[in-house]
């Protein structure tokens, strides 16, 4: 009671933003995503397989008959949901909306630690109120909380980890590790928080070698026994030293997909039309960049019919022109032609490969303004809040370089460094997992951002106060 009497105004946040996402969940969700069944989506089962296959017969994989299904998702959240499904007696019925209102409880939950957070960093009630609040109604997290995807106890592990990094327990450095470690085993981009915070560690401490090493020594430890169980697991187990995660063990993400994608993030920032004119054995036409040559118009030509007619990764997708492809396929082929091209776009246009196409990521990133579909009132309604979700990424940036020159708690790099870092890799990287842009995969950038973007708005209102005395 005593809580509740101190923070009264954190309390009507907290059940306000509970409120919020009972409404989205019970009376939106369905009409904004479509379908009736709000839980599940076209990953779930890849992370719920992966973890009933080693329940059942003892491996982590999403497919017996490849040697990438081992790697095919990171274990954090297939753990999760398994675990909450054999307690749910196997039953998704029961078990996905279990799940999903885990997950709105815990993002709950999340209200009253970026507050604290906001509280800690910035000692000021009020902009760790105006923090809460502007995390409270955040749309784009309380989208993802009814979804059986890893988007939203990804972030709530981040929040958990940064919450007990900016704490004064004895053992802050012990815990920002387990948790910034079970963030990153729910989502492979919160890896790059782990550098982040360590370099913070050594600008905080920089007075005294002893604490720095000591300090780092803490964080690292968790952070190799909790994470580093996964990759020393797939090197032990099968001979493969893999970070994160390898899209290439689903049927549907084969070589001749990956290998596709590759090539056409080269080319060009999206994949579609041509890959759905692929699945629809339509033709296939890419930019002029890509016919440069004859003979690489030839070979691209020659990919794409092969791609369309025996490439198994492909005939794996739904609205694929015929029946799946179980034998005999062309995959290593077209995988082949396909890096041959791309090396040679590489090599031919380097400035489009380097510079004009992750530019046109980030700006995709940064102030896309529609959603793909948009068939219903809703769906054209919710495009419009991606300007709002554009605006607090200014705010934070603008916050972020505000607090550059005003705080001497450096705990202000993660707010700048993170974002940058992950921005700069999804839109610029050159890995299969890169360059593929979903606003989902931004959301834990864009959640540390709201942290500057509310110290930026209090600097705000207090400009606008001072304007009307």
């Amino acid at each position: 009671m005593n809580f509740v009497r101190n923070n009264k105004a954190l309390v009507i946040i907290i059940i306000v933003g509970l409120i919020a996402r009972i409404i989205f969940t019970l009376f939106i969700a369905k009409d904004y995503f479509g379908r009736d069944n709000i839980q599940v989506d076209g990953d779930t089962y890849a992370w719920l397989n992966s973890f009933l296959n080693l329940w059942k017969h003892g491996s982590y994989t999403i497919n017996f008959h490849h040697d990438y299904g081992y790697f095919f998702r990171m274990p954090g959240y297939s753990f999760f949901i398994g675990i909450i499904y054999l307690l749910a007696g196997n039953n998704p019925d029961i078990a996905f909306p279990l799940i999903s209102w885990i997950q709105i409880i815990l993002d709950v939950f999340s209200i009253y630690l970026i507050y604290k957070i906001g509280l800690k960093v910035f000692e000021k009630k009020r902009i760790a109120l105006i923090l809460s609040v502007i995390y409270s109604f955040y749309p784009f997290i309380i989208v993802w909380n009814p979804v059986v995807y890893s988007e939203s106890i990804s972030i709530f592990f981040m929040l958990l980890s940064l919450y007990y990094f900016t704490s004064n327990n004895k053992y802050k450095f012990y815990l920002t590790g387990i948790f910034v470690s079970l963030a990153l085993l729910n989502r492979p981009q919160i890896a790059l928080l782990v550098p982040v915070i360590m370099l913070v560690i050594i600008v905080q401490n920089h007075d005294s070698l002893k604490r720095i090493l000591k300090f780092l020594f803490q964080f690292s430890l968790m952070i190799f026994l909790v994470y580093g169980s996964w990759p020393i697991r797939n090197y032990v187990n099968h001979n493969k030293l893999i970070y994160t995660q390898d899209l290439r063990g689903a049927e549907n993400w084969n070589e001749d997909v990956v290998s596709f994608l590759q090539y056409t993030y080269s080319v060009k920032a999206e994949w579609d039309p041509q890959m759905r004119n692929i699945l629809q054995n339509k033709k296939v036409i890419f930019p002029d960049i890509a016919y440069i040559t004859k003979e690489d118009s030839l070979k691209l030509e020659k990919a794409i019919y092969l791609s369309q007619n025996c490439g198994s990764g492909f005939s794996n997708w739904r609205g694929y022109w015929k029946e799946p492809i179980t034998g005999d396929n062309c995959n290593k082929e077209i995988a082949k032609i396909f890096t041959e091209l791309r090396e040679n776009q590489i090599k031919d246009n380097p400035i489009n490969f380097y510079l004009i196409l992750p530019l046109t990521n980030l700006k995709k990133a940064i102030f896309k303004a529609n959603l793909y579909d948009q068939s219903t009132f809703l769906r054209r309604l919710a495009s419009k809040i991606f300007y709002y979700r554009t605006l607090l990424i200014i705010f934070g940036i603008l916050g972020a370089f505000l607090l550059m020159f005003r705080v001497n708690n450096k705990i202000h790099l993660i707010f700048i460094l993170f974002p940058i870092l992950l921005y700069f890799a999804l839109c610029f990287g050159t890995s299969p997992q890169f360059r593929n842009i979903e606003m989902r995969y931004f959301l834990p950038a864009d959640i540390i951002l709201l942290i500057p973007a509310s110290y930026f708005l209090n600097h705000m209102l207090l400009i606008f106060k001072n304007k009307k005395v």
